[in-house]
Parts: C-alpha cells; structure tokens; sequence
C-alpha cells in the first residue's frame, strides 16, 4: 500500500505543478479566475465538505450510538439546500474574493476583520482535525507511528497546496470525489450483501440514550449552520463561472451529501449490528484491515485519504487568504504562501494532540455558527436593499461568538449545545437590530 500513497502523491503533485502557471495574481490564487464550469464545483463542494474527517468520524459515532450520526453529514446537506434557494445566487453577484471581504461590503471594515479574526481561528482548528484524519489513513496504509504520520501529512499538504493553488484544488476534487465515491458505495455493497449482519439486528433508530432531541436539533442548527454560511463552500460559489451556475451547484452537492449521509453511517451500523470489534482503530480503518477484500480495502483508503487531501487544501487555502486579504488587508501571494505553512504547522500541533475528531470539528464549529450565521445570513438577505448599522452587526457576530464558544468549556453536553443556542438567538437578536437602525441601500 505504500507503493499507492506514493503514486497518487506524484500524481497531485503533477497537477499541481500544472495548475501553477495559473497561479499569476492573488485572485487566480483564490477564486482561481471566476470562470469554473458548474461540474467542477459541484465535485470541489461535496470534496471539500465529505472529507476524511467526518468520513471516519461519522462511521465511528454510527458505531457507538447508531442511525442517528447520519445527522452529521445529513445536516449539511439541508444547508446546501437552503443555500441554493436562499444564498448562492445572491453571494455570486457581489464579486467578492472571501467571505470577510463580503462580510466588508455588507457592514464595513471592522465587521470584516472580526469574520477574518474568528474563521482564521476557527480553521486552524478544522485543519488539524483533517491531518489527524490523515494520519489515522497513512498509519494504517503504511504501518508507521502515527506522530510521524501527522508529519507526513502536514507536509505533503502543505506543499502541495502551496503550488497549486484554487485551480489544483478545483482540478484534483473532481478527481478525488470520484474515487471517494466509488469506494464507499462498493464497500457499502460488499458488506451487506456479502456479509450481511443478522436479520432483526440493524436498527434505525432516530433517538438513542446516547442521542436525544437537543442533540438533534444542534445538528440541524449548529452543524447545518457552518456549512449554511461557510468561507469554503462560499469560496467555491465565487469561483463559479456565473450565478446561476453557483445557485445549481449548490442544490447538486446538497444531493449528493443526502447519498453519502446514508452510505457513511450504514458502514457504521454495518459494524454495530455485526458485533464487530474494533480494537484500539477506529471502526473505519478497523474494517478496511479486517474485513475487506484487500483490493477493496486498498480503494477505500485511498478514497479515505482523496476526502481528506481534498477537505485539507480547501481549509489551508481558505484560512491563509482570509489571513492576507481580510486581517491584513494586503493582496501579496508570496505572503499568503507563507500564511499557508503558519497555519499547517499550528494544525499539525493540534492533530499530534487531539484523538476525537467530531469533538474537535464540533468544537471548533460552534462559536463560529453561533456568532457569524445568523448576523451575515440576516446583512446577506438585506443586500440591496438596506445596509445594516456596523457596530450593531459588530455586535451581533463577537457576542453571539462568545457564547458559543464559550459554551465548549462547560462541563455538562447539554449546557454546551444549549449555550450555542444562546448564542444564535442573541446573534439573531442583534443582526435585527443592526436592521432596524441601518440604512436604505440608496443612501448608504
């Protein structure tokens, strides 16, 4: 397997050496020319929102407490959904380069640094779950130590992210989904017709001890929310060669993760209703080593690591060019380059210390859907019609932020989620005010 890890490392590292000549200006660098057909979109949305991850880590939970971890990916799929319909279009036509930079065009430039302060922050922390993620694949492709692990996929996606570019990352997502795709959805095959569990024994349960209506409903909220107004996904709809095509896009990839929210989590319930024993590996890579077909379980991985590499590029892309263009309010590619090793190499730190990586994601997810969504969704709906008071809006993202993310420090689960509610509505509370004492778009 060692011989495949190194085979498909050269091969994105050929694409990326091809997509460098692309690379010219800091706007090729991000949003790689506004002219992306509506296909590579589609593939670099669901690549970058399915990755390795939430990948192992919802088969994990589908493991512990059953049906209802399809929530995790299914949640993002309702806000690509609502995203189509209510967002996309809108998003495309303001001709922004990031997601602060609209956040600037929408409340001004102390808005837009705070959105660059908590995504940057809130980055790190994701990307780290991604290199832990592929650490967990390269150790069980490879056989190494998993520390050393962490390094080999830090620097490799350092390094390829630094040639490439948005162009690469648009290039290899098609590339990588495809083999994701095909690999989960056989693996799913496999098991239940060739080693189907007991009749009687699978469970599709929506609740659980382990899993009640608050939990529930923080998925539909928090969670759905980080993929509703996400730097990412909105990195994507700029790239879209026209709205329309953005508006498309984010209805297919909204298709697409529904389809993987089942696939994923019935490889979990597969295990749970098996009584498989997972050991010390995840139930993941614990089922590609033991009881795939070796062939199979070779693809799996791969398509495991495709999902990561793909979530990864997206994250370190993101996160450095907020840093450059928002925080620092400069345009220079060679800096924004040496923003993406920074944040590597702080993501690296956390993966060699963090093990729970829907604890992590779910960590880093709540004070940004806490604060950010429900302000920017209200200024995005205003657009055009009415600019929305800054240090109202200000207001809205740093308090509803505090809230969530303080949340994470309380010792009890249900105060957590119930403190990232808190934080939604006193967000929601604050946007509307921002409304209230703004100013008609003719005048602003």
């Amino acid at each position: 397997m060692v011989y495949v890890l190194v085979v498909y490392g050269i091969m994105l590292i050929g694409i990326a050496l091809l997509s460098l000549k692309y690379n010219k200006s800091f706007e090729s660098f991000l949003v790689a020319g506004r002219r992306q057909p509506r296909y590579l979109i589609v593939a670099s949305m669901l690549a970058s929102t399915i990755g390795g991850g939430i990948v192992i880590g919802t088969v994990g939970k589908a493991y512990a407490m059953g049906f209802a971890a399809f929530w995790f990916v299914a949640a993002g799929s309702l806000a690509h959904f609502l995203q189509g319909a209510l967002l996309s279009r809108r998003v495309r036509e303001t001709q922004a380069l990031t997601l602060p930079d609209l956040a600037e065009k929408l409340g001004g430039a102390g808005v837009q640094k705070l959105v660059a302060l908590v995504i940057v922050f809130t980055w790190i922390g994701i990307a780290g779950g991604q290199f832990l993620a592929a650490s967990k694949v390269i150790a069980t492709m490879s056989g190494i130590d998993p520390r050393a692990a962490v390094a080999i996929a830090t620097a490799f996606l350092l390094v390829y992210t630094l040639i490439g570019g948005q162009k690469s990352v648009l290039r290899t997502d098609l590339l990588q989904f495809g083999i994701l795709a095909a690999s989960v959805l056989i693996s799913v095959a496999w098991l239940f017709l060739a080693r189907p569990p007991a009749p009687g024994s699978l469970a599709l349960e929506l609740f659980s001890p382990k899993f009640g209506p608050l939990d529930l409903a923080y998925y539909l909220v928090v969670v759905a929310g980080s993929y509703f107004i996400c730097p990412m996904m909105f990195g994507r709809i700029l790239s879209s060669d026209s709205p329309e095509n953005a508006r498309k896009a984010s209805f297919i990839s909204g298709a697409g993760m529904l389809l993987f929210a089942f696939a994923i989590t019935f490889i979990g319930l597969w295990a749970r209703a098996s009584g498989f024993d997972a050991g010390k590996l995840d139930p993941l890579n614990a089922i590609v080593k033991g009881v795939l077909p070796a062939p199979l379980g070779a693809a799996m991985l791969l398509g495991m690591l495709a999902a990561i590499l793909s979530t990864a590029d997206t994250v370190l892309l993101t996160a450095a060019g907020i840093l450059e263009h928002d925080l620092l309010g400069s345009s220079s590619l060679p800096r924004t380059r040496l923003w993406v090793v920074a944040i590597a190499a702080l993501g690296g730190v956390i993966a060699l210390y963090k093990t729970d990586l829907i604890g992590l994601l779910l960590s880093t997810y709540q004070g940004y859907t806490s604060g950010l969504v429900p302000a920017l969704f209200v200024a995005i709906m205003a657009s055009g019609k009415r600019r929305l008071a800054p240090r109202w809006l200000f207001a809205a993202i740093l308090g509803g932020y505090l809230l969530g993310f303080g949340g994470n420090f309380l010792p009890d689960p249900n105060r957590q989620k119930l403190a990232a509610f808190a934080g939604l509505a006193l967000s929601t509370l604050l946007a509307l005010v921002a409304y209230r004492r703004g100013e008609a778009a003719a005048e602003a």
